[in-house]
């Protein structure tokens, strides 16, 4: 596989198929702001709002859709979004000239992070350069992924109350594992990282849970002062703030998912009593 040349690296132009609400998105878009805050444009991308949502009647084709519900909202995808990624989820990052796309979060962060120090970035790299320590942040994603990320949606989607406590009790866990991993940078000011871009989006959302579920994160302890200070630290980064959505709105979009309205590829998973990321591409 050729790597990318620094020449073809300056010249990349990205249509970026987004959604102002999407956590999933927002991981890459952490990414984007990251390797352009210096004044220099790094990667260049033109963001495309390619997701939302609609009134509209069941399908009927599934157990859910049987129940005589007229409030389920559905999600609006972009024919642009559609034509270059069928399945229609964000982030994608296409290539307008070739075709050539890039789906998946994690992939669309690390892949953004190597076209950008290909074209001269000076931001520190968001996947260590260290064999070992790439492959540790990788796994380390991955596991916040799990426990935080799926159980997230657990706590939110799902009605008993039990294993929403359980839910939350693995955020807590994989919170704790995040510190101390991540304990030698919270107090590195700018130099964020994989894990970082993967994690922050659903720990700033966390204030969604407490507000619908009554779920909050403890304060007291050396562990949460330590969490809170990155969390901290991480949304008053400049290049971060900007990304981040109104609370309020974000209040009143996210809604749809605590009342059981939503029906999206997440949503019915966990509706069904399955981990967020283990949906089916046909519902």
């Amino acid at each position: 596989m050729q790597t990318t040349t620094i020449a073809a690296a300056k010249k990349l132009k990205l249509q970026y198929f987004s959604a102002w609400f999407c956590p999933f998105a927002h991981r890459s878009t952490i990414a984007l702001e990251h390797h352009n805050q210096s004044g220099t444009k790094f990667i260049d991308f033109e963001w495309q709002e390619a997701l939302g949502w609609e009134n509209r009647q069941p399908t009927g084709k599934e157990e859910f859709d049987a129940e005589d519900r007229k409030d389920w909202i559905y999600h609006w995808k972009s024919p642009e979004l559609l034509k270059c990624n069928p399945l229609g989820m964000i982030p994608t990052l296409l290539e307008e000239s070739t075709g050539r796309s890039v789906t998946e979060s994690v992939v669309c962060i690390e892949f953004i992070d190597e076209i950008a120090r290909n074209a001269g970035s000076t931001q520190s790299p968001l996947l260590p350069l260290d064999s070992f320590e790439k492959a540790q942040a990788r796994v380390m994603a991955e596991r916040m992924n799990k426990k935080v990320t799926s159980s997230y949606y657990t706590c939110l989607v799902r009605e008993d109350k039990e294993e929403r406590q359980q839910a939350f009790n693995t955020i807590l866990s994989g919170l704790e594992e995040f510190v101390n991993y991540n304990a030698s940078n919270v107090d590195s000011g700018n130099n964020i990282n994989i894990v970082d871009c993967v994690l922050f989006p659903y720990a700033w959302r966390l204030y969604v849970l407490e507000h619908y579920r009554g779920f909050s994160v403890p304060q007291t302890g050396s562990t949460w002062i330590q969490y809170h200070k990155w969390l901290d630290n991480m949304s008053n980064l400049e290049h971060v703030k900007k990304t981040l959505p109104d609370v309020e709105k974000y209040l009143i979009h996210v809604e749809k998912y605590a009342s059981g309205r939503a029906r999206s590829k997440v949503g019915n998973a966990v509706r069904r009593g399955k981990a967020a990321d283990n949906y089916a591409d046909d519902e």
